[in-house]
């Protein structure tokens, strides 16, 4: 893992020196602190002999198949950024799906989401891109994988007679905040004259206002590529894609472990994780896993014990998958140190 840190490292100094400052040392005591109090909770009551026993009889081939579909979706959530980086230069695939690939291992081993910095990096590095544009693709990317999710699972719990009080009124909150998310994220395109008019009264110099309008011009630009009805209609359909791999994986892995996990209580895991994943955390959101799998999972016949046993097999799979596609990413991007040549737009 130092080998792995240390590359990450060379492939931006910039960026890593950017998410020291931005991960300062007042909010390492909350994420800490969070991941604590998190874990006291989800773990106290945990008979740790029977985790052992779930772990130790779990079956390698359906644990190798779970592996198999974490790893598709991530191949295809690659796919899903290429679409958006191509409406504004064509890449390689293989060159979003490295940069990709490394930045995902970056959110797992550094603080900070230090892995949107990198993917975006490496990107810039090997495009005509921008770093504020293809920054501002990662974003809306993570912004409509969110969407995506919380509509998918907020339909798919409709067809669950059990749900528990609390969860409908948490779905319904979160969709009806990602609904006015989703109106404000295609309407911001449209909000040009406000925003000149607000960086004008900012009390900067000319040089900043200009860096500034700049920024927001290649900010307004990405996005407005997503205002094409059908580049938008194949980053949601991809996105679905991406959930129903993994969901499918996830109850693979539930398999595995001689448990049972219908598809939409999959989903409803995989928007706890997702949401959790917006509070502040240590590398690999420990803590903050355990708590959403344990409050999801139990009101669906999981006992505390198993759900704990299921997300700790979970996430240790999880590295297995992004570090063995991260360091083959890094290594190919060493590997090309030369620019490769973009294909033009037809």
């Amino acid at each position: 893992m130092q080998s792995a840190a240390q590359g990450l490292r060379a492939v931006s100094e910039e960026q890593s020196t950017r998410n020291k400052n931005a991960y300062s040392s007042w909010k390492w005591p909350i994420a800490l602190g969070l991941a604590g109090v998190l874990l006291y909770f989800s773990l106290r009551g945990v008979e740790w002999r029977r985790v052992a026993s779930i772990v130790a009889h779990c079956r390698a081939d359906y644990l190798i198949l779970a592996l198999a579909f974490g790893t598709l979706s991530y191949l295809v959530r690659a796919m899903r950024w290429r679409i958006l980086l191509n409406a504004q230069e064509k890449l390689a695939y293989t060159t979003v799906l490295w940069a990709s690939s490394v930045g995902y291992l970056a959110n797992n081993y550094l603080p900070a989401r230090a892995g949107e910095l990198v993917r975006t990096a490496m990107i810039s590095s090997r495009s005509r891109l921008s770093k504020t544009c293809v920054f501002t693709t990662a974003m809306a990317e993570r912004v409509i994988e969110l969407i995506i999710l919380v509509l998918m699972a907020s339909l798919m719990s409709l067809t669950l007679s059990n749900r528990p009080a609390w969860l409908v009124r948490v779905m319904l909150l979160t969709t009806a905040g990602t609904i006015a998310g989703t109106a404000f994220f295609l309407l911001l395109p449209r909000l040009d004259r406000a925003r000149t008019g607000f960086i004008a009264r900012i009390p900067v110099g000319n040089k900043m206002k200009e860096r500034l309008h700049n920024i927001a011009e290649r900010v307004s630009l990405a996005l407005i590529e997503l205002r094409d009805p059908m580049r938008l209609l194949q980053v949601c359909a991809v996105t679905a894609i991406v959930w129903s791999l993994d969901a499918t994986g996830a109850m693979i892995l539930a398999h595995a472990l001689g448990m049972s996990l219908l598809f939409s209580v999959a989903l409803l895991l995989l928007t706890g994780l997702a949401l959790g994943n917006a509070l502040p955390s240590t590398p690999g959101a420990v803590g903050i896993f355990q708590f959403a799998a344990v409050t999801v999972l139990t009101p669906f016949n999981y006992s505390q014990t198993e759900a704990i046993a299921y997300i700790l097999v979970a996430q240790a799979g999880g590295y297995i998958v992004i570090t063995t596609l991260g360091l083959i990413g890094l290594w190919r991007y060493r590997a090309t140190g030369v620019t490769e040549t973009p294909v033009p737009l037809p």
